[in-house]
């Protein structure tokens, strides 16, 4: 049974070989976890939750919540100008 890559896995040396191009990046995710969503825009978790719910990127799926990448990205285009 094959196991699901996460993008927090280390590789094994026999997965070391495999090219590079099929890594998943933080710009292929739709819903960011908080700690992608840190890494991605290098704020803090409180930060990026009132961003969130300031310009309606927050999701909640149950009891997980997630962050619309492009939402954000668009929030933070549109502050940047």
């Amino acid at each position: 049974m094959n196991k699901i890559k996460t993008l927090f896995d280390i590789p094994t040396a026999a997965e070391t070989s495999e090219p590079q191009e099929s890594r998943i990046t933080l710009n292929e995710i739709t819903l960011l976890s908080k700690m992608q969503a840190v890494t991605r825009y290098n704020l803090g978790a409180s930060s990026i939750r009132k961003a969130a719910e300031d310009c309606g990127a927050l999701v909640r799926i149950g009891k997980r919540v997630a962050y619309h990448r492009q939402t954000l990205d668009d929030f933070f285009e549109s502050i940047i100008g």
